[in-house]
Parts: C-alpha cells; structure tokens; sequence
C-alpha cells in the first residue's frame, strides 16, 4: 500500500513503501466494503470483501526521484483475495499555485517520477489519475511543511531484532533511531521511511530460459543442476529496500522537546552485503498523520503488509464525475530531513535470512556454449524503485 515496491502493500512499494515510502509502492492484499464517506479523513467501518474496488496510494517527496503512484484493483484469483496492479492509466501531479504538471510514467507495479522530480516546502500539490477506461480520479490539494532536521541516527545491529511467525524463530536485523529538536511554535506530526542499498550479485535470472536480445527466451534446461542462469551487472547496481512496517509521531508529549534515540525502523538481515541507508523524515499534515495512524493499525494488527487488513482505508482521494464512489488510499506530497549511513555487515556471524547461491555456478558459459549465441553473462543495470545505477551518497 504505501511503496511505501514501495508502501505498495506489497513492502517491495510498500517495502514502501511507504510504501517512500512506500516498500515495494502498496501492493498487498486488502479488504473492503462500500460505504458513504466524507474524501478527507481515513475511515475505519465494518466492511464485505467486494472485487473492482480501486486502491491509489501516490506519495509526492523532496526527496529527488523518490516519488510514486501504484495504481491497484481489488480481486479474487483462485479463491485468493488480493490486489491487481492497473497498467495504461495516466498519472500526473499538478501544482496548485503555478499550474506546472509532471507526468509519472508506467514501471514495474507503480508510476514513478522523473529522476529530477522533488517538491518543496510551501508549495501545494494535487494528483490526478485518468484510468485506461477514463475515469478520472483526483486528490485534494496537499500543502508540503517544512521538515523537521534530524540531529543524529544510529543504526545497530541485533541478532534477535524481531519475532517471525513463518520462520518460527527471531530474526537478525538493525534497529534505526533518531535524535532531533521538536520545534514549540507548531504541532508537528512525523513519519518515516528508509531506502537501504546494496550491490546487486546479478541483474537479472532467467529461469527455464537463457539472456537475449533484452529479455529471457525459453529454453530447455533440464539436462542442468540449476534450471536457470544468472546474467552479472554490466555496471555498478544497487538494489532497493523500503520499510515493511508503518512509523509515525506526534509531538503531543513533547513539543519543543529534544528527542533522543527514538527508534522508528528495523531492517531484516535479508543479505550480510555492506549497505547505504537513506533515512528520510517527513512533516506531515494532521490529515496525512491522521490516515498513516489508520494504516499502521492496520498493519500492526494484521501482521504486515501482506495481511488482510480488517477495515477499509479511505483518504483524500475521490472520483471527479461520481462522488459516492469509494476511492482507497491517499496522495501524500510531504518534505522530509535526509540523513545517509553507511553500515558494514561482513563480520556479522548470524546467517542471512535470504539464501544465495554464488554466482559462479549459476553463469552462462561463454566458450563452448550449447546454447545459441550470442552467448553473454552480462545484463543492463535497469533503472527503477528497486534498482539503481545512481552511486547512492555515502557509499564506500
């Protein structure tokens, strides 16, 4: 849901994505019901499932190239309830005060924003959506604050950071805090999120198939041990995380206060590769908080992300030609304090959550090779929310 690969509800958006967040941008699965709601504060009624309910989770951030739209349609595969990601819609943001407009173009399981993209304090910001069949759904104006700057952030590993089901055990991981000075002329509502990077082992795999000419091509591969083949990075590449859980503030107990060592993220030890974290905090409108607040019951009672959520989560969002439509989700335009760690994990002895098999025995063979040429081990390092080129800042 939110990116933020995202909060898509799918942490990939919204691991958020959000899900910037948002993580990966929110693609998950959620649950819904029809109701006659005001467009501007989140909701949380009693609800049936019901399939073709539309969920747009868009995030606006200072944060150059970090912005997004996922676009996804509530439905029922195979007795499974979930979320369709919508290809071939139009996505644009406006700019209330000077009219400018910036297109979002089509990636993976959101929309995202040209790389030099980024919005500023004071500025007011709308997104407009126009789906494949013409449906116009809009947003109410969101004003962008001022960020609150981070005065320091540690990043500490443990070996029991969390608690997972699946796995029936604690996982390792890193817990995220920050330090800042809470100003006392305002109310201020804070949330963040994080982009962790990490060199890519390959680019891309092709299972059953071989690389050519841009994509995998089927290809019999059951006289080998692997059944697929893994193609290095033509150049440097990082992958991209983002949070798979919603962190938010309010300074109603300590406004004007300093704040010290509040932890606001974990990072799963998915990999022991060194690691870029970009932690990000953002000002948030009481509206913006208001709906974040939602989600994160949301996810914290339903286990993640990935959970059916137990109420239906309306935001700003609204269809301009029917407005008893229920339109999910939320456009957030929002500016945040930007602070890039560099973390070492060679020495950590606890294994990594995700396993790797090295790359060398899973590489195309490029004397001799059976298969048809041109034989390659190599792949572009594609642009995307997951996936750079861009050396991220602090890198070592």
């Amino acid at each position: 849901m939110i990116p933020i690969r995202s909060l898509t509800f799918k942490s990939k958006f919204f691991n958020s994505i959000f899900f910037d967040f948002v993580v990966r941008p929110l693609t998950g699965i959620l649950i819904f019901s029809f109701f006659l709601v005001g467009c501007i504060d989140p909701v949380s009624p009693e609800f049936d499932y019901e399939d073709g309910l539309i969920f747009i989770e868009g995030f606006a951030s200072s944060n150059a190239g970090s912005s997004y739209v996922g676009i996804n349609e509530s439905v029922t595969e195979f007795g499974v309830r979930g979320l369709e990601f919508i290809t071939g819609a139009s996505v644009h943001v406006e700019n209330q005060d000077t009219g400018r407009t910036v297109s979002f173009f089509e990636s993976e399981d959101a929309y995202l924003s040209p790389q030099d993209f980024k919005v500023v304090p004071g500025e007011r910001w709308k997104l407009i959506v126009v789906m494949p069949n013409g449906t116009i759904y809009e947003s109410e104006p969101e004003i962008v604050l001022t960020p609150v700057p981070i005065t320091d952030v540690s990043i500490d590993y443990d070996p029991e950071l969390e608690f997972r089901p699946s796995a029936n055990r604690f996982i390792p991981g890193h817990k995220i805090s920050v330090s800042f000075d809470d100003p006392s002329n305002s109310e201020n509502n804070y949330y963040w999120s994080y982009r962790s990077f990490e060199n890519l082992d390959y680019c891309i795999r092709c299972n059953e198939g071989i690389y050519r000419e841009g994509g995998c091509v089927p290809y019999d591969l059951s006289g080998r041990l692997y059944r697929y083949f893994d193609y290095i990075c033509e150049t440097e590449c990082w992958s991209i995380r983002y949070p798979e859980s919603v962190n938010i503030f309010d300074d109603t107990f300590s406004n004007g206060k300093t704040v010290t060592g509040l932890e606001v993220g974990s990072l799963p030890l998915y990999t022991k590769e060194n690691m870029v974290v970009e932690v990000q905090q953002f000002s948030l409108t009481p509206a913006a908080h208001k709906y974040y607040k939602v989600l994160k019951d949301i996810v914290d009672n339903a286990s993640g992300f990935n959970a059916p959520p137990p109420a239906a989560l309306i935001g700003n969002l609204y269809n301009a030609d029917d407005s008893q439509e229920i339109v999910l989700g939320r456009f957030t335009a929002a500016a945040s304090s930007i602070v890039n760690v560099y973390v070492e994990r060679e020495l950590i002895n606890e294994a990594a959550i995700a396993t790797r098999q090295p790359p060398a025995v899973s590489l195309e063979p490029t004397i001799g090779s059976p298969y048809p040429p041109p034989a390659t081990n190599l792949a572009p390092c594609e642009e995307s929310r997951y996936r750079t080129a861009i050396e991220p800042e602090g890198w070592q």
